[in-house]
């Protein structure tokens, strides 16, 4: 058996299923307008050395020695947007807000990049409604320039019809359909896409950042992997060992905070065996980020060459636009994670909600 002793496991459950979603079109609640602006104190002015692949944000040189290193900056976590993305009211009061609300933060909170961990849509309908509304929303990023990398879930996928129930035939052959996604998110969409596990999909692919004077990659990995997928995660994690990794995947943690043993009953590969065969065996992983059950949770793992691997549960919550604001400070060695909801300009409360973790042992 591989090295993986637990450390410490926290989660917050809330009402949602683990493979399944409220088939009433979700929550609709109208919350309160706030300002968009709201941060932290981002510390003496300094140059952005964030570069991703293709040049840095202002158009600088990557590699170039500009001046002090910045060792603090953040990105942020959005959980499962389903019932964002349901209906023009909730996406514009919730969904697009949010992405409003991170450009204005940008520069107070120094974000670098916006993760998501899958169930964009809900489900996919003969005229794309929820997949228009999710790249109109997020078309405020793409202007911006703030990059952003999507894990797929099982309901992005032709798995889930109307309602979130499964659709007819196959179920697990259903899983790996997902054109609709690709049409909307294609490769040319995502600049800072470093490569792809299969040519022309977006369903696994990683991408390259510097922030806080290290390297990071992103992996996002398709939800129960098949073997070949998660294998070639493990050649791409061979090939960027001097890189921070961050994992993304729709489903990895449990509502209680185990990783999960199971593959959902239509998928391929358990979080477990992709967990113990491939994530615990490289030294250079440090995040991994997930969604899809439960609601907020922390767990924290050693490989086997005794690096430290955290684990974030985040989903939705349908009385606000949950975000998790992940701040890291590479010279320290601290990370600090709160979840904030831009639409009620409040912090979430609960275990696994507010993660401090110091004495960080980052790849350098």
């Amino acid at each position: 058996m591989n090295k993986t002793p637990v450390l410490v496991a926290i989660v917050l459950a809330c009402a949602c299923g683990d493979d399944d979603v409220p088939t009433d079109g979700g929550a609709d609640a109208a919350a309160p307008d706030a300002a968009l602006d709201v941060g932290r104190d981002a510390g003496p002015d300094a140059e952005r050395d964030a570069g991703v692949d293709g040049g840095p944000p202002d158009g600088g040189d990557v590699g170039v020695d500009t001046g002090p290193v910045d060792t603090r900056f953040s990105f942020v976590v959005i959980p499962d947007t389903q019932n964002e993305t349901l209906s023009d009211r909730n996406s514009t009061r919730h969904f697009d807000h949010r992405v409003d609300w991170i450009v204005a933060n940008t520069e107070a909170l120094d974000i670098r990049f916006v993760l998501q961990t899958g169930d964009l849509c809900n489900w996919d309908t003969p005229d794309h409604d929820q997949y228009v509304r999710a790249s109109r929303g997020l078309e405020t990023l793409d202007d911006a320039g703030m990059p952003y990398i999507i894990a797929i879930g099982n309901h992005d996928t032709a798995a889930t019809c109307t309602g979130g129930s499964a659709c007819p035939g196959d179920v697990h052959a259903n899983l790996r359909d997902t054109s609709t996604f690709n049409e909307f998110f294609p490769t040319t969409r995502f600049p800072t896409l470093g490569g792809v596990f299969e040519e022309g999909k977006v369903d696994n692919g990683y991408h390259e950042f510097h922030a806080g004077g290290l390297d990071w990659i992103v992996i996002n990995l398709e939800l129960w992997a098949r073997e070949g997928a998660f294998e070639w995660m493990g050649m791409v994690l061979d090939d960027f060992p001097d890189h921070n990794a961050i994992v993304i995947t729709h489903s990895h943690l449990t509502g209680s905070g185990d990783i999960r043993t199971s593959n959902g009953g239509y998928g391929d590969n358990s979080p477990r065996r992709i967990f113990d065969e491939v994530l615990s065996q490289h030294a250079n992983v440090r995040f991994v980020f997930s969604g899809h059950e439960g609601y907020s949770g922390f767990r924290e793992d050693t490989g086997t060459s005794g690096n430290r691997i955290y684990q974030f549960l985040f989903n939705q919550d349908d009385a606000t636009n949950p975000t998790r604001i992940v701040e890291v400070d590479t010279e320290t060695n601290t990370i600090d994670s709160r979840v904030y909801g831009p639409a009620t300009d409040m912090d979430l409360t609960g275990e696994g909600t507010e993660v401090h973790l110091t004495d960080v042992d980052w790849v350098r």
